[in-house]
């Protein structure tokens, strides 16, 4: 069976007239093109060229086959261009893993932007605090936030750090003051997550002596609805609450709430087209993010 880069030497020989002309044309020497020409020959036992000091010249059969030789040409140029226009348009579904505050901070913007260089890709987005099984391909990568993932068949990438600290209702605040230090905070409601019960409430635990916790939900949006409804102070991440007005931050980032947040995939779902442009996407959401060096975030050195 003939091999196609047997018909491109061949064409390009035919073309130029030389092998000299052959080969800068292909990007190789010339003697690769002569071995190449003469083993052409040997495989289909049929003379193409006719070698004279001047170059190669066509013999009849030749010829003969020249158009052949074309119509193979078009068709892998054809095929080849198909390829990389199906790989520009990109298509199929991503299934992204992630809580409330990376959803709304990230990714949905970057999908936005998706949408504008790559419509049909889709993404379905999976919110909640726990995690999905990226090794058994429930979701294709999550944003997560926590200790490094120490799956073997995971990749973590460390992105930056999640700063958090207690707000508060201004209204509140202005009946009570701000807290001489966290054993104060004693004075305020709380609104207590059972999302945080690993670390926020622990702290709490630690720091608020006699707390006074008025309400536990499940659901970081109640957390803030919560607040902003007036009925207590509640730890949350600082890239939302800095963001809602009428809110006071009673502290600066406690840095034993210091969260890592991680971008994790497994290697053969990063290698899929499109999974890699949704993750590159929502990567460069996030440091287009670190790189306006806002108070609630810090980046990672290693991103």
């Amino acid at each position: 069976m003939l091999d196609w880069n047997d018909l491109r030497y061949f064409l390009s020989v035919a073309r130029t007239g030389s092998t000299l002309s052959a080969s800068k044309h292909l990007a190789v020497s010339q003697s690769t093109v002569s071995r190449r020409i003469t083993a052409l020959e040997d495989k289909i036992d049929v003379k193409l060229f006719i070698r004279r000091p001047s170059g190669y010249e066509l013999t009849p059969r030749g010829q003969s086959v020249i158009g052949a030789a074309e119509q193979v040409e078009s068709a892998m140029l054809a095929f080849s261009d198909g390829v990389e226009a199906e790989t520009r348009r990109l298509t199929g579904t991503v299934r992204v893993s992630t809580v409330e505050a990376a959803a709304n901070s990230w990714v949905i913007p970057a999908m936005a932007l998706l949408r504008e260089s790559h419509p049909e890709i889709h993404v379905e987005l999976l919110i909640g605090e726990h995690y999905i099984d990226l090794a058994r391909g429930e979701a294709d990568f999550a944003i997560r936030f926590g200790p490094r993932p120490t799956q073997e068949t995971l990749v973590a990438r460390h992105l930056f750090d999640l700063l958090e600290s207690v707000y508060a209702p201004q209204s509140m605040v202005d009946r009570l003051g701000i807290p001489r230090d966290y054993a104060d905070l004693a004075r305020y409601p709380l609104i207590a997550s059972t999302l945080l019960q690993n670390l926020g409430n622990r702290w709490i635990e630690e720091s608020v002596p006699n707390a006074d916790i008025t309400q536990r939900t499940n659901s970081m949006s109640s957390v803030m609805a919560s607040v902003q409804s007036g009925l207590g102070a509640a730890i949350m991440p600082c890239m939302m609450g800095d963001a809602i007005e009428g809110l006071v931050r009673l502290f600066p980032p406690i840095e034993e709430l210091t969260v890592p947040g991680w971008m994790v995939t497994t290697d053969t779902a990063r290698r899929q087209p499109h999974i890699r442009v949704v993750i590159d996407l929502v990567v460069k959401q996030i440091q287009d993010t670190l790189a306006a060096e806002p108070v609630h975030l810090a980046a990672s050195k290693a991103a």
